[in-house]
């Protein structure tokens, strides 16, 4: 028997024999099987987060158009507080309150006053509302807008190609009573 007709039935019953092909699939399959898992339950907690610290961030804009008396920085720090304990933020957040009022005479928005608390942010001031201008409301003359924006870090426990994201908000809302004074 010639070597090429020994090797060309070796080769047919090596095709034809299916001993420990589960194995061999089992070996192949089962780690993208829990990677896919793995990958599955972390994008559903971050957009569990998302979802949590857009509440949250909607719970303190509430809050502050309800508040009657004047705010002042303690009362700023403790809704960033607040804001991490509804938000579950297990990373360093930043918070910025601002009042922002309609010049008609002007035909542009103010900032009456403006609070930040944490990193990310910088108190609001009269270019940066002319940036925002186009994610603001239509308001009557004189009219007033409390705007809260967050911000927080979603860090994945596991490592599925995700990475760190970063989880903004901007919620703005009108005063339920008299105008939100910030101190």
């Amino acid at each position: 028997m010639s070597v090429l007709k020994m090797m060309k039935t070796a080769l047919a019953r090596f095709c034809k024999d299916t001993k420990g092909v589960v194995t061999v699939e089992a070996v192949i399959l089962l780690p993208l099987l829990f990677w896919a898992l793995a990958a599955v339950a972390i994008f559903f907690d971050g957009f569990r987060t998302k979802s949590q610290a857009e509440k949250a961030a909607f719970t303190v804009a509430d809050m502050l158009s309800r508040e009657t008396n004047s705010i002042n920085a303690t009362y700023v720090t403790n809704t960033r507080t607040l804001f991490d304990e509804l938000a579950s933020s297990n990373s360093p957040s930043s918070i910025r309150i601002s009042s922002i009022r309609w010049n008609s005479n002007n035909a542009q928005y103010e900032v009456t006053r403006s609070r930040e608390r944490g990193d990310h942010f910088a108190e609001l001031n009269q270019s940066d509302v002319v940036w925002l201008a186009g994610r603001l409301p239509t308001l009557a003359a004189g009219d007033i807008l409390i705007l809260v924006e967050t911000h927080n870090r979603f860090n994945p426990i596991i490592d599925v190609g995700l990475g760190n994201v970063d989880i903004d908000t901007f919620v703005f809302t009108r005063p339920r009573g008299p105008q939100l004074i910030i101190e």
